[in-house]
């Protein structure tokens, strides 16, 4: 697939079919994701794959975000102490939110490739999602991503047009 169809054919899917996603998959979207750009290159993330029943339900109960209990979830996490270090301030505070988000759009992608559907959900409780999948202090989750095999495709949104967002040499 041309990442052009890949762009415009994704969704956000929040309605799944049933059938699990295998191991072997969700290693695929978490190899896209460490292809993700990162800021100074400090590659400050660590993913969680949560497929059990009961996780899902753990995680579930912190996050209102998670309209439904996915086939499956990666959760991008950020080593605050790694960014502070190789980044400083910026690191922390900016280059880490960036990374999570580079990355996340890198699973979409590959998810579009694979045939899953996936959604990106900032909308939980991170510290109880910490305590919940056991991370220590350093590692914050800042995204959960569902994802599993869509149940229906939404249609595309409408999007502003090119020259409504684009300027030339400066604004106006």
């Amino acid at each position: 697939m041309d990442v052009r169809r890949a762009i415009f054919e994704r969704r956000s899917i929040r309605s799944f079919h049933d059938r699990p996603v295998d191991k072997e998959l969700l290693i695929k979207l978490v190899e896209a994701a460490i292809w993700a750009p990162s800021g100074s290159n400090i590659q400050p993330w660590h993913f969680i794959a949560v497929s059990c029943e009961e996780q899902k339900a753990r995680v579930k109960a912190f996050a209102p975000g998670l309209t439904v209990l996915p086939p499956a979830m990666l959760v991008i996490c950020t080593d605050m102490d790694l960014c502070e270090r190789k980044g400083g301030r910026l690191g922390r505070d900016v280059l880490s939110l960036m990374d999570a988000a580079f990355a996340a759009e890198n699973i979409n992608l590959m998810a579009v490739e694979l045939g899953l559907g996936t959604c990106v959900i900032r909308s939980f409780n991170q510290a109880a999602v910490q305590e919940v999948l056991r991370l220590p202090r350093h590692l914050v989750p800042q995204l959960i991503i569902s994802v599993g095999y869509p149940k229906k495709i939404p249609v595309r949104p409408r999007r502003r047009d090119v020259a409504e967002v684009l300027s030339w040499e400066g604004y106006g």
